[in-house]
């Protein structure tokens, strides 16, 4: 318990707030909990070493990952196997920790847990901790009290596990000096270049050699299955056309806004704050404003003393400023002061509660309303919208009652008189750019049947597709001549890989005897080329490249060779000829965060490492 003692005091009320409320936020966020309480706790549904998952542990973990990942990808749904595997895993990876420290004799007591528990206000009575509190609030949140505290004394010991690593993981200045050393290394080269096109002209055939990889390969030329289908195109922004709006129309906005108009005074106001406190009373807060307010009538500059004076954080750093009331939003006591106030003027002290203010009544604002020439653009557009909006919800309800009792679409275009679009076929690659929703491409694609009926899909708030397939073929082998020149492209390309491939691997192993990087050119025919300092973020060169460059053995710097491909298929062959190290200084703010962040890196990857190290001696079930 030394160890535990040590690091509990590093223990603050936010990791303590942070334990209780991820609990409790999963009981609030989720839902079916009759599962939870129905299965009990005894039906074991695996074993980690000496500890047992229980259908309870397990029904808890589901919930918290799915509000997780709900609150992380709110449109995505988590379909349930993979929310069962997560969920299974992460509890066989905190069984695992708990029980390693089970056998290590690391317990936490129920003391413990509520002296860290105690500063939570939902626990405490008169300002002390309160156990019947605890309990009263854990059978609120759906918990048996037993329950809740084994879930909290669980995340406690896990947490001061991971401190513990965390606290005792450290980088030291020569870690930090090498590693900028290797990442600010430079390297020289001398390299030849390859072209794809000399390997692929090359590459010598026969008919019979294609039709040949054309039988070991048909399942790569099958043609897709295609679709022609019927549509008709809904969208309130297309109606708008049909929509006309009246001199009036914008009339009677305009009547409607000058009667709606608010032309209340409002009133922009900043003030000083003092806060009463054990050691300052209301008095004394009123005198030392009073100060205060006679140094603004000197002279002094408002904003200047609410930077050195005012206690509220929230205006400190915008002036002082409350906003703007309309006399009923801010305190009555400033209400009524502001109502006999000049712009400019100084009032106070007014005592509050548990505060002490000066105000100052910045602005007096006396809205106008605006003209109709000014506002008639903004209501024809909005009458246009609205109106359109009107018929768009009209038109889909037409619709959808026809879609369900027709089976032709074309009826259904003729009687509302809408165009009706028909395509030509197409795979789901070449789907047409009107089509392209999620949905629609489903229906046609994967719902497709032989019982087919116009289709009313809605691919926006206010748009729609009514569709109808006209024909579906699904897909085929495709003959031998009708992919020819296909076929020959990939036979060639991958012959011709093959070739490079090898020449690269003969030509590597010459120049590992006599043969010189310069002769290699000559019998070639290309030029040898020179890169210094090449960087490990360069991009003259392809990145499988720069990677090999600095995998080579530094020592052998001026006899060691190597090779990549790039995307286009162009070979490069090349010689590492010295190796540079960083001459950079580095001052002791890049030192401290360059240690922080290895040290987190250091950090995550030893409790990866050590979480895995107790997995493995553990015997694991279910």
């Amino acid at each position: 318990m030394s160890g535990i003692q040590t690091i509990r005091e590093g223990l603050t009320g936010n990791v303590t707030r942070v334990i209780v409320v991820a609990i409790i936020i999963t009981f609030i966020g989720s839902v079916g909990w009759a599962g939870f309480f129905s299965q009990g706790n005894v039906n074991v549904v695996a074993t980690v070493g000496s500890k047992e998952i229980t259908n309870a542990d397990l029904n808890f973990e589901v919930s918290t990952q799915q509000f997780a990942l709900t609150q992380r990808f709110p449109d995505q749904e988590i379909d349930d196997e993979t929310l069962f595997s997560l969920s299974k895993n992460n509890l066989i990876n905190k069984f695992s920790i708990l029980d390693f420290l089970d056998s290590k004799k690391m317990i936490l007591t129920d003391e413990f847990i509520y002296t860290q528990l105690a500063e939570e206000e939902q626990f405490q009575e008169n300002g002390r901790f309160s156990k019947a509190r605890f309990e009263s609030f854990a059978r609120s949140n759906g918990f048996i009290p037993s329950d809740y505290l084994k879930r909290v004394r669980e995340d406690f010991l896990i947490s001061i596990w991971r401190q513990s690593i965390i606290n005792s993981s450290f980088i030291t200045d020569l870690d930090v000096f090498e590693s900028m050393a290797l990442a600010d290394q430079e390297r020289d080269i001398t390299f030849i270049k390859l072209s794809a096109e000399r390997f692929k002209n090359s590459v010598s055939y026969q008919e019979e050699d294609l039709q040949n990889y054309y039988q070991e390969n048909k399942s790569a030329y099958m043609s897709p299955d295609r679709a022609k289908v019927s549509y008709v195109s809904l969208d309130s922004k297309e109606l708008q056309s049909t929509v006309k709006v009246s001199d009036e129309d914008i009339k009677l906005e305009y009547e409607d806004y000058l009667r709606d108009f608010d032309s209340s005074e409002r009133k922009s106001v900043s003030h000083i704050m003092l806060n009463i406190t054990e050691t300052r009373d209301s008095s004394a807060a009123s005198a030392e404003l009073t100060l205060i307010k006679d140094r603004i009538n000197q002279g002094e500059v408002f904003e200047n003393l609410v930077l050195e004076v005012s206690e509220d954080g929230g205006t400190k750093d915008i002036e002082g400023s409350l906003g703007i009331t309309d006399g009923t939003l801010l305190p009555p006591e400033f209400e009524q002061a502001l109502l006999s106030m000049e712009e400019g003027e100084i009032f106070g002290p007014i005592e509050l509660l548990s505060s002490v203010h000066l105000i100052r009544l910045d602005e007096v604002i006396k809205p106008e309303p605006k003209t109709l020439e000014e506002l008639s653009p903004q209501f024809r557009e909005d009458l246009l919208t609205n109106k359109a909006e009107e018929i768009y919800v009209d038109l889909l309800e037409e619709v959808s009652d026809l879609a369900f009792s027709s089976d032709s679409i074309k009826d259904i275009a003729e009687i509302l008189n809408l165009d009706l679009i028909e395509t030509d076929y197409f795979s789901k690659s070449e789907i047409p750019e009107i089509l392209s929703n999620n949905s629609i491409s489903d229906f046609i694609f994967e719902d497709f049947s032989e019982g087919n009926f116009p289709e009313l899909i809605e691919t926006s708030q206010l748009s729609a597709v009514l569709i109808q397939i006209s024909d579906y073929v699904e897909q085929a082998q495709l003959e031998y001549t009708e992919v020819r020149s296909k076929i020959e492209e990939t036979y060639v390309l991958r012959e011709s890989l093959n070739a490079s491939e090898a020449f690269v691997l003969k030509s590597i192993e010459d120049l590992r005897g006599d043969k010189t990087l310069e002769i290699l050119s000559s019998e070639n025919n290309v030029e040898v080329e020179t890169y210094k300092g090449l960087k490990r973020d360069s991009s003259l060169l392809p990145v499988r490249a720069v990677n090999e460059i600095f995998s080579l053995p530094r020592s052998q710097a001026g006899d060691v060779f190597g090779s990549a491909v790039s995307q286009n298929g162009d070979s490069i062959i090349f010689r590492l000829d010295a190796v540079n190290e960083s001459t950079a200084e580095l001052t002791e703010e890049n030192i401290a965060d360059i240690k922080n962040f290895l040290n987190q890196q250091k950090t995550i990857s030893e409790l990866s490492e050590l979480q895995e190290f107790i997995k493995q001696g553990l015997s694991i079930s279910g």
